[in-house]
């Protein structure tokens, strides 16, 4: 049976097919970011919208590449800037009481020390997702943190956490996540509520009166 598709030419027209449809999708992408030099891709599709990146993402637009150095390096810790910030602050509210409480900042260190420890944060992630990937309607240049957030809420309320993760574009960009899709939500789960433990040590004082 092959062999008759074969004479018929099916393949043949199966990958001219194939071409024509790459050939259509890269013309179309140049025509929607025809600003930029750099070589852009489709990446995926969520919920009908087409998300795009930059073919090498260690060669980006200098805003949007800084952001992501930025928020790789927040995955790669296991806490962003402002986790640090809530941990100096508390940190220094205890130095400064008046009875220093060192079970206290040792418990402080600790925590900062399981967090460095994470597999993964779906926040952090996500965060990271959204500078290197992005839609039509964003210059692919340029980072704006109120947009992303937005985007992030779209992906989250139409996806999955492990199925968009778990995504080809998205386990290129990040190794660690070969993982299974039990394991990934394992991960995550754990994670989670691990943070929601380490923000409530991490609240001030007077908050917790």
């Amino acid at each position: 049976m092959w062999k008759k598709w074969l004479n018929m030419g099916i393949f043949r027209k199966v990958r001219q097919g194939f071409r024509t449809w790459r050939h259509n999708r890269r013309r179309d992408v140049k025509r929607l970011f025809p600003a930029s030099r750099h070589i852009i891709e489709y990446a995926f599709t969520v919920a009908g919208v087409d998300y795009y990146r930059h073919n090498d993402v260690f060669n980006l637009p200098f805003e949007r590449g800084f952001m992501a150095l930025a928020a790789y390096e927040e995955c790669r810790m296991g806490v962003n800037r402002e986790y640090l910030e809530a941990h100096t602050a508390r940190v220094k509210e205890i130095l400064t009481s008046s009875k220093v409480d060192i079970f206290e900042v040792h418990k402080l260190n600790e925590q900062l020390k399981e967090r460095m420890l994470f597999v993964t944060d779906a926040d952090l992630l996500y965060k990271l997702a959204s500078v290197v990937f992005f839609d039509k309607h964003e210059n692919p240049a340029l980072y704006e943190p109120d947009y992303n957030r937005c985007k992030i809420e779209f992906w989250k309320k139409h996806k999955g956490v492990a199925d968009f993760f778990l995504q080809k574009p998205l386990k290129e960009l990040i190794p660690f996540l070969n993982i299974s899709e039990a394991d990934l939500k394992a991960s995550l789960e754990v994670a989670e509520k691990i943070r929601e433990m380490h923000s409530g040590v991490l609240q001030p004082l007077n908050s917790k009166s």
